[in-house]
This record gives structure tokens, sequence and C-alpha cells, in this order.
């Protein structure tokens, strides 16, 4: 059986080197099989954080960018393999095997990625795009029914793929769009499933944490459009909710590339937390006891719309005092 290839991990947490590592002992195949080593000077390839300059730089100057899967919020300059947060071991080992074949067969090398790939694929992850995968952009999520068709396309003419594919990735981004998953923070159990009970029913998937550290723990694996967030989050934070929001909005990398939409929520109503809130970098502001019309406002203004089921009414506000 022929030997495993070596793999260099190069930046990330303690946490995600040994998730990484663990996944070339957890596959079960035959061939190709990847083992970690510590050097990339002994690594065939290289899974490298994207968002730690320093490993960017040395892959630079080792002449390694071809040879790295990158994982996080965007690719360097030059790279030909890349995905997002959170990671996802079919798809590590997937895109190991893409770039161990072009490791064996130079001669079919990709095409860099384009800078602006994040911003298409904000709601996924990127295959190794080679000559023959760029027509595959084309039928990405992106792309609607009522569209008005793609440019026709002649066989084999890789031409007329690429600038199909510039045409929707130039679609895409002209509509940028919230992830539709909310993290909320709170140390109001109560609180918080109340407005986790509000929020599923415009179609969004929810988070909970009850204090900072976990907070920081989601935002740092998870990609959100909202985080909703409680000024006073009690004595087991180690920061209150203002010092939090300026940490997520200017401090904090977050794996889809921007920070997500914060709203701050309070009892005080007091208009010196809402500007306090606005300086930390709060995109709103909400009341306890929720104004329900507010929250709807707010959603409706990212495109997100209720869906109640027939005959059903809009649930009451929580009572004064549950927070």
């Amino acid at each position: 059986m022929p030997a495993p290839i070596p793999v260099a991990i190069l930046g990330f947490s303690a946490f995600d080197r040994r998730a990484l590592a663990s996944y070339f002992q957890l596959a079960e195949r035959a061939w190709p099989r990847y083992e970690r080593v510590l050097g990339a000077d002994d690594a065939t390839l290289v899974i490298a954080d994207a968002d730690e300059p320093g490993v960017v730089s040395l892959l630079y100057k080792l002449g390694r960018i071809g040879d790295a899967l990158f994982i996080g919020s965007q690719p360097p300059a030059g790279a030909t393999a890349w995905m997002m947060r959170p990671i996802d071991q079919v798809q590590v080992l997937h895109q190991l095997d893409e770039l161990l074949a072009q490791h064996h067969n130079p001669d079919s090398a990709p095409l860099p990625l384009s800078l602006s790939m994040p911003s298409l694929l904000a709601r996924g992850t990127l295959r190794t795009i080679g000559s023959t995968d760029l027509a595959d952009l084309a039928d990405l999520p992106a792309r609607r029914a009522e569209d008005s068709g793609p440019m026709p396309l002649q066989p084999g003419s890789t031409s007329a793929r690429r600038d199909e594919a510039r045409r929707r990735q130039r679609q895409a981004l002209q509509q940028p769009q919230v992830a539709p998953r909310a993290l909320l923070v709170d140390d109001s159990e109560i609180a918080l499933h109340f407005l986790r009970r509000q929020l599923e029913g415009y179609g969004l998937e929810i988070d909970l944490a009850r204090h900072s550290d976990r907070a920081l723990d989601l935002l740092t694996h998870h990609v959100y459009g909202f985080v909703f967030l409680d000024i006073d989050l009690g004595e087991h934070s180690r920061v209150d909710g203002l010092t939090l929001c300026h940490q997520i909005r200017h401090q904090l990398r977050h794996p889809g590339g921007r920070p997500p939409l914060v709203v701050m929520v309070s009892a005080t109503h007091d208009p010196v937390d809402q500007v306090r809130g606005t300086l930390a970098g709060a995109e709103a502001f909400l009341g306890k006891p929720l104004d329900l019309a507010a929250l709807e406002r707010l959603l409706q203004r990212q495109g997100f719309f209720r869906h109640l089921p027939p005959g059903a009414a809009p649930q009451q506000p929580l009572p004064r005092g549950s927070a």
C-alpha cells in the first residue's frame, strides 16, 4: 500500500488543528491517505489558516501557495483551493484530493481564485476551481429560475464558460444577503427562549449563549447574520454587552468575512445606553419587553418576513420583570 501523503497544518486554534488531524485518522479509504507532519518543508500539501497573515506570508516566501488549502474568510492572491468555516471533513478531504491530483499533474493546475469569490460564496464552500469547473459556477444557488437564462455555450468553449461564470458572479455581488442565522446572548434563559420563538418565525436558525465566552466561541466557528445582545450579561460573563459588541464589530475575525448585524437589547430604555451601543458598533436597539413591531421592521429591512400558520395570532410581548 502506498505511503500516506504528508500534510502540514499551519495556523488555527489548537482545537481546530486536532480536529483537522483527526480527519485523516477517521477517513476510511485505501488511497489517498493523509498524515499530519509538523513542518511545511516536510509536507506535500498544506492546510492553512487564511485569516492568519503570518501563515500566508510564510507560504508566499516558500512558494507553496499553490500547494495549500486555505480555510477562512477569503483566499489570498494566487490561491487555488479555499473553503470557509465551519470546517467540514468531507470538504477538506475532497479539496486535498484535488490538490494532490494537481501536484501529480502540474499541467492541469487550476486558475487562481478571484479575490471577490468570498462575496459570491458567503453562504457556502468552494471547490478547487479548474478549467472544467468554471461552468459549474453558473449553477450555484445564487441563480434564480426567472433569470434570463445562460449565455449560449459552444461545446468545449472555455472562454464562453468563463464569461458566463463571471456574469453570474457579478449578479451575486450586486445582491448581498444577510446569513439566515442569529446568535442570542443574554443571561436570562426566559428572555433567550422568548426571542428565539419570535425569530424562528422568520425562518432564522438560532444559537443561544448565556455568557460572553460562549458567544465568542460560537462567533469564531459559525457565520451569523445577526447577534441580539443584552447589555447586562450577568456575573458569569467576563465583559458586558457593550464591550462584547465592540469586540464583535471591530476586533473579532468572522468566518463569513464580515461582522454580523449587532442588535443591542436592554430593559432600561435609557437613551444613554442607545448612544453607547451605537458607538460600540450596534446597528439597532430594542428594549425589554420587546417591541415586536420594531423587531419585525428590523428583520424586514434585511429581507426576512414572518411566516404564521393560518389563523395564528402574533405572540404577546414578554411581561416586564422576566428579563
